[in-house]
This record gives structure tokens, C-alpha cells and sequence, in this order.
């Protein structure tokens, strides 16, 4: 047993409080003096970019009235007619012009400098100095800042060259260029605007060569900027960052490159400037906490001396209560004091049973979790094996059905009775095992850009035979652009779909259905309005529950297990967006809205319905280069009705229904494409396709599974076992074909 703390007088205690209640008192007024400090330094350093982005914009300006200029000259009818000497002249007059220009040169395609305005007609010239942008116009045939460069002529002066092509029909004639010295940015660099003359304003060209600069110019003008400036200005466009001055001064060096010269423009201030709110700051909250927390420990030493007192004798009451005394205390000034006295013994019984009642309780709460521990894996088990054994049987019927239908034996009505109400049980059993993911949180979405019209060109597709059966008039209102979001397909699809079937179902025969779309609140509304039986207020607030269903006819014609609507709210809230359900009361109709976020950088991205609509087409219309197709299944009719599908669809096929039958096919088949059910008896799904891997080697076809499990952890199986897809039953005829024809598109081409 460790030794037990060592007690202080009450005034210690007292001190301790006061010092306590203050310190988060005076650590918050430091913490909002210190973000108070660092808005006011984070404007400060906007305050700076926006200096340096203005000279950059001021360069860019001063280059791009040069470079025009020199496109004005370099239409001159001499140089058409070969005149060079008297463009030698008009190039003299309208370098006066331009008191930048230090002079104005012509250069041909092959580096010869034809005229020089610095030099008479005739006489011997410098070679090209700077030769790097010189190169970048015989290459591009647009026009060049060039870098800071050393002349040719006996001065050896810095200067920099603005190129500009001279072209005919096409063809590069010559170079024009005017050199411009760094004096001549001087009055770019010195611009008043910055209000602070603390801050030195540089330019630097591309090759990191300092061209101008407002402090010491002469000392630094020509010299390459450090390997750090060099560093952070190449990694982005603009920013702020710590640095060392080229005079070993500690700084802060906002910069800006300007386009399309690519020159960088850089304001460089002292780390003091912007250091000093915040540090000055920190210290003027330093000092007032430590006064404010010295006055408060100091009065709490004073009045604990009042206190002890009444304290001490509470402390000999409860002694005495103790021994069975009867304990006395003094009148004190403190009520709670004089009140502690009653309390003690009261309080000694009545802890001794909260305690019983506590222990009961917590042996009742472990109980029930471990009950609703136990009962929520059984519920995730039996999920599971629901969903596996509903969609087992499902899978062979809806082949079958489309079997039926490409051959054309499935135009009666009593088909279409059939294809109906199958569709509706594979929705139930869809909407029920994606209840259950919501409620253990493993639904996931896929989100893309798309186009809000391509996702109600769908839903539209799977509400139609509910609306066409109850005749109603769907009037839809989408815009096929401009209504972009960054959103799952299915999922949305999915919410669009119920939302109409709830319409339709609840809608008298005959009735009116509108589907609309459209801008609201800076995102995008979709709303789905009936005149049906509308909804009573008291049920518009648990509408979006689970099971919660509005009034029933006695036989149930409209169906449904009451969790598509709360489908519908989830996966909208999945999506950033909400959903709202309004009516005027029963038999006035309803109208449900769905807000979503409008996705600013979607481009109209192709469905990936019709892309497999695309793909699936692809199956029938080309026929060439016949793709081998292995089906395993141990369900018969299942893999039976499967492979007449895909026979149907152009593909050679082949059937097994254990691990040794595919084995066996396999080596004679030498299938394109294995689609394998997971759940085979004594080798499942994986075993076989690590089996043909074996056996085939590189001659491996390509795997899909096809399995009754959904959940995520069986999708993330598969693909972890090198299966290329993962295909649910009752399979998406589409889906499987799009797949199908994708593997022949890669194994043999197009026909």
C-alpha cells in the first residue's frame, strides 16, 4: 500500500484553487492576444504578397510594352525588302523612344548579329551575348525576357534581352531584340506602395541572376540569389518563407513569378517586423497573468485564515461522531459548515446502500451487453447468410429471364408479371442488407464527377414499370448540363429511385408525378411531387425512420418493408446533402426534396451505366476473336442458364461445378475468363482459382467472383485473391457482359 499523500493546511489548498480558477483564465487571454497576433502577422504577410505580386505585374507589364513595341518593329517594310541599313535608322529612332532600351539588335536564325544600333552600319560586331533565350525563340517563335547577362562589347555591362521573332509566311526571318540594362528597372523595383522602408524589393530572372534591387543594388546586381531563395521560389508560383538576406541578415521573403517571363519579383523584410506582434504580444500577457495570479494567491492565504477555524472544528465533530460522542460545533459563518454536522451520519448510510444498488447495476448493464454483444453478431451472421441465400436462388432466375428475352420467348405478359415482382424482391433484399451496413457503418460510396441528368435518366429507367403499371404521368424537368456533382451513381441512383417508387406507390392510379431539378441555396435541388395520398403531420417527423410507414390498406398493395426512405436520408447525408419531406396534409400530395452540393469542378462525366451499356453492346456487335468463358458453380441451374447467356452473347463457354470438374476444364479449355462462385462445396472460390493459377501458370484466364456475400469485407477478399471483380446475384446482366467484352478488348483486340 503506497504511503498516503502528505496533507496541507487548508490556505495551501486555497492558494492552490484561486491559482487554479485563474490560470485557464489568463492562458485563454494569452492564447487570443497570441491568434489576435497572428491574424495581425498573417495580414501583414498578405500585405507583403501582394507587394511582391504587384511587382511582378508591374515587369510583366513594362516587358509586355517593350515586347509590343518591338512587334510594331519588326513589321517594317525594310526588313521585307532586305533594306537592313535603313532599318539600322528607324530602329535608332525608336530606340529614343523608349528610354528603357539600351539598344536594338538583329539577329539572324543562325546566331550572325546582323546590325547592332549601338554600332555605325558596317562596322565589326560583338558576338550574341545571352544565348539561352535566343534558343527558346528558335524554338518556340514566341517572344523572350531573357535572363541578366554579361555584354560582348568593351564596357562588359549587365543587361538582359527582350526577343521577339520576326516572321513571314511562317518562316523565322530574324530576331529582333532590345537589351535593357538594370538601371532601367529601377524605377519598377522603387515603387512607393509597399509604405514601409524596411522592405527591399529584388527582381530576379529565371536563372536566379539578381537584376534589381532597392537596397545596395551596386553590391548585389548581378550576383546569383542563394540556394534556399532559389529553392522555395522554384516550388511554387507565390509564398512566404524564413530565409537568410545575401548579407547574412535573418529575414522573411515573400515572392511572386510573374508569367509568362517567369522573372520573380521578392519582398524581403526583416524577421523582426513581422516577429515583433506576436513576441511583444506574448510578453504583455505574460506579465498581467503572473500579476493577476499573485493578487489572487495572496487574498486566498488571507481569508483561508477565517475558514480554518470552522473547518477544524467540523474535522473534531466528525471525530466525535465517530466514537459515538455527540458532536458540538460552534455557530460559523459558513452554512455548509454548520450543516456538515447532520450530514455525516446520513451520508455514511446512504453511501453504503448506493453502493449495493451500484453493484446491482452494473452486473445488470454487463448482462445486457454481453447479450447485445452477442446478439448483434448473430444479426451480422444471419444477415449474411440471408442475403447469400436469397440472391442464390434469385441468380438463376433472373439469367433465365434474360435467356428467355434474347431469344424472344419472353414477350407475353405473364413474363413481364414475372421480370416485375422479381425485381421488386432483389430491391427488398438489396434495401435490407443495405439497412444493416448503414446501421454497423460499412456502407461506402464511390464517389466521381457526374451530371445530376445522368443519375435521373436511371432512376427514371428502374421507376418506370411501377409508374407505367399505376398510370401515372411522370413529367421530368433536368437539365442535361449544369447540374454537376462529385457523387456515387448507384448510391444516387438508388435515392432518385425510391423517392419516385414511393411517389408512385403512394399515389392513386392516374395520378401526377414530377421530377425537377435545379440551383438553390449554392447547391443543387431535386424534388420528386405527387398529388397522391400525401402525408399527416404528426408522421412527417419520423418519416426518414426505419419501418416507419405512413397508412396501410389492409392488403398492402403498394408493398415494401418502410426502410427506403430512411435509405434515401442516409445515403443523402453520405453525400454532404439533406433531404426534406413537405405535404399539406392527407390527400393534398407530398413533395420531397433533396439538396446536394454542387460540385464546382465536375466535368459531365460519362455515366457508368452507359458505359457498360457501351461495353455490353460491344459483346454482340462484335463477334470476332471469340472469347473463352469458364463458369463454376455448383448451383446447376445457376451456372447452366449463365452459360446460355453468354453463348447468346457471342462467347465460346464452358461449365463445371466443383474444384476437380474446373480443374479438368480448365486444362482442355484453356479458358479467356474464369468466373468462379466463392461458396463451392469442400474447395471454395479462392482454393480454385489458386489451383488453375497453379496448373496454368501464365496461361491463367482472368478471375471474377460470384458470390451470394455483399459485404465489404468479401469485396475486399477477392480482390486481395487477385479476382479482377466481384459480381453479386442475382447478377447485373450488363455489368457481367460490360466485364466479359473488357477482357476480350484486351486479350484480342477489337474485331
Amino acid at each position: 500500500m503506497s504511503p498516503p499523500a502528505p496533507s496541507l493546511p487548508l490556505r495551501w489548498h486555497l492558494v492552490r484553487l484561486a491559482v487554479g480558477t485563474l490560470l485557464p483564465a489568463v492562458v485563454f487571454a494569452a492564447v487570443v492576444v497570441f491568434q489576435l497576433a497572428r491574424l495581425e502577422r498573417q495580414d501583414v504577410e498578405r500585405r507583403v504578397v501582394r507587394s511582391a505580386r504587384s511587382l511582378a505585374t508591374a515587369f510583366e507589364r513594362e516587358m509586355s510594352g517593350s515586347i509590343r513595341t518591338l512587334q510594331a518593329l519588326a513589321q517594317s517594310d525594310h526588313l521585307d525588302r532586305g533594306e537592313l541599313e535603313s532599318f539600322l535608322s528607324e530602329c535608332e529612332r525608336v530606340r529614343r523612344t523608349q528610354p528603357a532600351w539600351k539598344q536594338v539588335l538583329l539577329i539572324s536564325p543562325d546566331g550572325r548579329l546582323l546590325l547592332n544600333t549601338s554600332y555605325p552600319w558596317g562596322a565589326p560586331l560583338p558576338p550574341v551575348a545571352e544565348q539561352e533565350s535566343f534558343a527558346r525563340v528558335l524554338e518556340t517563335h514566341q517572344p523572350i525576357v531573357g535572363g541578366l547577362a554579361v555584354g560582348k562589347g568593351p564596357r562588359r555591362a549587365f543587361a538582359l534581352p527582350i526577343r521577339v521573332p520576326v516572321m513571314r509566311d511562317g518562316v523565322l526571318r530574324y530576331v529582333l531584340t532590345a537589351v535593357i540594362t538594370p538601371e532601367s528597372l529601377t524605377e519598377v523595383v522603387a515603387s512607393p506602395s509597399s509604405g514601409n522602408e524596411e522592405w527591399t524589393r529584388t527582381l530576379v530572372d529565371p536563372r536566379g541572376m539578381v537584376a534589381a534591387r532597392t537596397r545596395d543594388p551596386v553590391r548585389f546586381v548581378g550576383q546569383r540569389a542563394t540556394p534556399s531563395f532559389q529553392e522555395n521560389t522554384r516550388a511554387s508560383l507565390e509564398g512566404v518563407y524564413s530565409d537568410v538576406s545575401m548579407d547574412g541578415a535573418p529575414v522573411y521573403v515573400a515572392f511572386s513569378r510573374s508569367q509568362p517571363s517567369d522573372w520573380t519579383a521578392a519582398i524581403v523584410s526583416p524577421r523582426r517586423v513581422l516577429d515583433a506582434p506576436v513576441t511583444g504580444s506574448m510578453l504583455t500577457a505574460g506579465w498581467l497573468g503572473l500579476v493577476l495570479l499573485s493578487a489572487s494567491a495572496g487574498g486566498a492565504w488571507l481569508y483561508s485564515r477565517r475558514l480554518e477555524r470552522s473547518i477544524t472544528q467540523a474535522s473534531n465533530a466528525a471525530a466525535a461522531l465517530a466514537r459515538g460522542d455527540r458532536p458540538h460545533m460552534e455557530p460559523s459563518s459558513v452554512r455548509e459548515l454548520a450543516q456538515l454536522g447532520e450530514a455525516l451520519e446520513r451520508s455514511g448510510l446512504l453511501l453504503r446502500e448506493r453502493e449495493r444498488e451500484r453493484d446491482a447495476n452494473l452486473a445488470t448493464a454487463e448482462r445486457a451487453r454481453a447479450e447485445a454483444v452477442e446478439a448483434t453478431r448473430a444479426k451480422d451472421v444471419f444477415l449474411a447468410m440471408l442475403g447469400h441465400e436469397l440472391r442464390n436462388p434469385l441468380a438463376p432466375i433472373v439469367t433465365s429471364m434474360e435467356v428467355l428475352r434474347r431469344r424472344g420467348l419472353a414477350q407475353t405478359p405473364e413474363h413481364e408479371v414475372i421480370s416485375r415482382h422479381l425485381r421488386h424482391v432483389v430491391r427488398l433484399v438489396d434495401d435490407l442488407l443495405d439497412m444493416a451496413r448503414l446501421a454497423r457503418g460499412q456502407l461506402s460510396l464511390r464517389r466521381e464527377p457526374l451530371e445530376l441528368s445522368a443519375v435521373t435518366v436511371r432512376a427514371v429507367e428502374a421507376a418506370a414499370p411501377l409508374i407505367r403499371q399505376r398510370h401515372h404521368v411522370l413529367e421530368t424537368h433536368v437539365s442535361s448540363s449544369g447540374l454537376p456533382v462529385l457523387a456515387d451513381a448507384d448510391r444516387l441512383t438508388q435515392v432518385v429511385a425510391n423517392l419516385l417508387m414511393n411517389a408512385a406507390k403512394y399515389t392513386p392510379p392516374g395520378g401526377r408525378i414530377q421530377l425537377r431539378a435545379g440551383e438553390q441555396e449554392g447547391g443543387i435541388a431535386l424534388v420528386v411531387e405527387d398529388d397522391g395520398q400525401g402525408l399527416s403531420p404528426e408522421l412527417v417527423p419520423r418519416l426518414f425512420e426505419p419501418f416507419v410507414q405512413g397508412a396501410r390498406t389492409i392488403d398492402r398493395s403498394e408493398g415494401g418493408l418502410g426502410i427506403g426512405l430512411a435509405l434515401v436520408r442516409s445515403l443523402v447525408e453520405a453525400h454532404g446533402g439533406r433531404v426534406e419531406a413537405h405535404s399539406e396534409g392527407p390527400g393534398l400530395g407530398s413533395r420531397f426534396t433533396v439538396w446536394l452540393p454542387r460540385h464546382t469542378d465536375a466535368e459531365a462525366a460519362l455515366p457508368q451505366e452507359t458505359q457498360r451499356e457501351r461495353a455490353a453492346a460491344g459483346a454482340t456487335t462484335n463477334p470476332g476473336n471469340l472469347l473463352r468463358v469458364l463458369v463454376v458453380d455448383d448451383n446447376v441451374d445457376a451456372a447452366e442458364s449463365l452459360a446460355e447467356l453468354l453463348a447468346l452473347s457471342g462467347y465460346e463457354v464452358a461449365v463445371a461445378h466443383d474444384c476437380q470438374g474446373a480443374l479438368n476444364r480448365a486444362g482442355e479449355f484453356r479458358p479467356d475468363v474464369a468466373l468462379l462462385d466463392i461458396g463451392l462445396p469442400e474447395v471454395d472460390g479462392y482454393g480454385v482459382a489458386e489451383r488453375i493459377r497453379e496448373r496454368l501458370g501464365e496461361s491463367s484466364p482472368v478471375f471474377a467472383a460470384l458470390t451470394g456475400y455483399s459485404l465489404d469485407g468479401d469485396h475486399a477478399r477477392s480482390q486481395a485473391a487477385g479476382f479482377r471483380h466481384h459480381f453479386v446475384k442475382p447478377l447485373d446482366i450488363k455489368e457481367l457482359l460490360a466485364f466479359v467484352e473488357s477482357v476480350r478488348l484486351t486479350r484480342h483486340g477489337t474485331a
